[in-house]
């Protein structure tokens, strides 16, 4: 059951991440394991984001210089 839901929430973030490929530049999805917990990171625009226990957390994206 872990493993759909992680599969789930990896196929949306990749989702995201080619939707947004023109804008994020680096559409790369780093798997790696944390305490025995698999965790995914990966970038999208300026945000830095990680999918960890079925939930993605971002880094706010940095203002646009004006």
């Amino acid at each position: 059951m872990k493993i759909n839901h992680l599969f789930n929430a990896l196929l949306i973030a990749g989702m995201l991440t080619a939707g947004a490929a023109s804008w994020a530049g680096d559409g790369a999805i780093r798997v790696s394991s944390e305490a025995g917990t698999p965790v995914a990171r990966f970038s999208l625009g300026d945000s830095h984001c990680v999918l960890k226990n079925d939930r993605v957390l971002c880094t706010p994206a940095s203002k646009l210089a004006r």
